[in-house]
């Protein structure tokens, strides 16, 4: 999602339903009911992380959000030093708003070339961001 959103240039994404789950419980049931119970939302549309004794437990749809806000993070980051590079990136797996590459280990070879990028030139633990400064 967020390297659609970096693609594209969007700056802001809204999941409405973090926490959701109200009077239901979201470890029994699949849907809950919406808009007096005429429609129904999926498990997961509703909530992202889940009622905990000690406050709310993330999800794996919580984690892969969470992943690709901080890809997103990295992507602008890049661009600052070099924004046709981190288009070309974004655009290896990005191949259309709603159509993108499934191929997990490109996927994950293409994040590390980011970071390499990102930390390309660090001398003594300071960053080319930090250099900026």
């Amino acid at each position: 999602m967020h390297w659609i959103n970096f693609r594209y240039g969007v700056t802001g994404y809204l999941h409405w339903g973090y926490n959701y789950w109200g009077k239901h419980d979201p470890y029994r049931e699949l849907a809950i009911p919406w808009d007096g119970g005429l429609q129904y939302l999926p498990a997961g549309d509703a909530w992202i992380v889940y009622p905990g004794k000690e406050g709310p437990l993330d999800s794996i749809r919580f984690e892969a959000m969470r992943d690709g806000i901080n890809d997103y993070e990295l992507l602008s980051r890049f661009a600052e030093k070099d924004r046709d590079a981190a288009a070309t990136l974004a655009a290896r797996h990005v191949l259309d708003f709603d159509k993108y590459q499934t191929d997990v280990a490109a996927f994950r070879a293409t994040r590390r070339e980011l970071l390499e990028k990102l930390t390309a030139g660090v001398e003594k633990g300071v960053l080319w961001l930090k250099e900026k400064q």
